[in-house]
């Protein structure tokens, strides 16, 4: 029995809409049993979350990837900031507002800042220690001494005994750290020491020595390998400037971080800011993939697997490009990232030639994946079936046919579908 035939006002063309509308939600839909009891009376149930979560989920995700890709567009390389000219040498990092004021600077590194480094002897890693027992060793930095128990069991290895004290100097949190660096190959094992901090003052200075048993001496702790200095660098050719960081403020926001010594003068200027461009690509590929997996997963549904099927093929004729700048798809058809390759794209422009050349051409990545979305968005009813709404609505509502419920007034509730499916 029908609920109510429909208004002779009601034209059919008025239900040429988008299957979503913002004004149509989830809560309108579950409240309209309520608001209309005669449905109620009918035995009527909701629509099942399925069917709308999905056409929500598209439409919420093609938005998202339009504002991607809008982003990878140019407005991502259009942000600015402090660039090196060799990140390994010096990176810079800039916290002011007005990244085109920064003034390129050259800078030259002659040492770097380090703290006190102890390297023990290299032991047979799986030969025996030794005589068992308690041990005890000092650690003295700043002045300060503390002492450490170590108890060697009968039959423990090199390893193991470099092991434990490695694990009670790093306990204590007394400005070292303690590291077993093991050769499988060759079957040796050696005890690091370091200080935790870097410049020439006593914070980083230490000496290692035995209390109880020959701990130090034994595992050569005590051998100093590296000494505590200073940073030693120059700016725009003047004279040699010292630090006990690494990390070095040159005012207005920006700051460099000296990594390593070279012959070879970086300079520092304004550029494009790749982090913020790697940061719109990971947003590309999620979603991307949100997209993608909500589509793909609707396997009884052909215009969802249209949508699958239009977004590998578009990405099939770039697939080569894609991979130089770290964009690869998995055996499923989501999107991957190679963060190593991002990098290097970033850094040599090839990321930013090829978002923005493509951005440029109508049949570009960028172009034909921003027109997809933008049709996912405006148009999502072209990319759902009769079937993924039918099967539920047979199941809940008793229906004879998906038309059906266009003949009933339940269309008051707010539901707005496409008779065109």
């Amino acid at each position: 029995m029908r609920v109510n035939s429909i208004s002779t006002n009601t034209s059919i063309y008025n239900l040429y809409n988008s299957l979503y509308q913002g004004r149509t939600s989830l809560n309108n839909i579950r409240l309209s049993l309520d608001l209309f009891p005669s449905n109620k009376a009918q035995g009527l149930k909701p629509l099942g979350n399925d069917a709308l979560n999905y056409v929500t989920n598209i439409k919420s995700a093609s938005k998202n990837l339009s504002a991607s890709l809008k982003e990878l567009s140019g407005a991502s390389f259009t942000k600015k900031t402090a660039v090196s000219s060799d990140p390994e040498i010096i990176s810079a990092k800039y916290s002011g507002t007005k990244p085109g004021d920064i003034k390129p600077t050259t800078i030259k590194v002659d040492q770097i800042a380090t703290g006190q480094s102890n390297e023990g002897t290299q032991l047979v890693a799986n030969a025996a220690f030794g005589a068992s027992g308690t041990n005890k060793f000092s650690i003295n930095i700043g002045g300060k001494a503390t002492d450490f128990s170590v108890n060697v069991a009968v039959g423990d290895s090199n390893s193991v005994v470099q092991q434990k004290m490695a694990d009670a100097i790093n306990k204590a949190g007394i400005g070292v750290k303690a590291t077993v660096e093991t050769d499988t190959k060759n079957n040796v094992s050696t005890l690091k020491i370091e200080a935790t901090g870097t410049g020439n003052n006593d914070k980083n200075k230490f000496t290692v020595s035995d209390v109880i048993g020959s701990l130090a001496a034994q595992t050569g702790a005590n051998n100093i390998s590296g000494i505590a200095k200073d940073a030693v660098y120059s700016v725009n050719g003047g004279a040699s400037r010292t630090s006990q960081s690494n990390t070095v403020d040159l005012g207005g926001g920006l700051s460099v971080t000296l990594n390593k010594a070279s012959d070879k003068s970086v300079t520092i200027s304004a550029g494009s800011d790749m982090g913020y461009a790697k940061s719109a690509v990971e947003g590309l590929v999620k979603s991307y993939n949100d997209l993608y997996s909500e589509a793909a997963q609707k396997t009884n549904d052909p215009k969802a697997q249209n949508l699958a099927t239009k977004m590998i093929n578009i990405s099939k004729t770039y697939l080569s490009t894609l991979s130089n700048i770290g964009i690869g798809f998995d055996k499923d058809g989501k999107m991957t990232l190679d963060d190593k390759k991002l990098n290097a794209a970033a850094e040599n422009g090839s990321l930013q030639k090829f978002f923005t050349e493509n951005s440029g051409k109508n049949y570009g990545y960028t172009n034909q994946l921003s027109r997809l979305a933008d049709n996912v968005s405006n148009n999502t009813s072209n990319y759902v079936s009769r079937s993924t709404f039918g099967n539920e609505l047979t199941e809940n509502f008793g229906y004879s046919g998906f038309g059906d419920l266009i003949q009933y007034n339940y269309l008051s509730a707010g539901w707005l579908f496409d008779y065109s499916f």
